[in-house]
């Protein structure tokens, strides 16, 4: 079985906001992006993905959409 969801990011330096959508199987260690926003980068950690505002430079703040 694999779950899907959506994550709000927003930038604490320029407000920019924009939903990414995640998804994980049984079987995974961690969670695939499907779909990142624009303005929004990838940086894959060994725990995952994280995301980093493109205009900014600074980590995207995650909140369950």
């Amino acid at each position: 079985m694999t779950d899907q969801w959506a994550e709000k990011l927003r930038c604490s330096s320029c407000a920019n906001i924009g939903i990414v959508t995640l998804s994980q199987g049984d079987g995974d260690r961690m969670p695939t992006v499907l779909y990142r926003p624009n303005g929004f980068g990838i940086v894959q950690t060994e725990y995952g993905p994280d995301f980093l505002c493109e205009t900014c430079n600074v980590p995207a703040e995650p909140e369950v959409a």
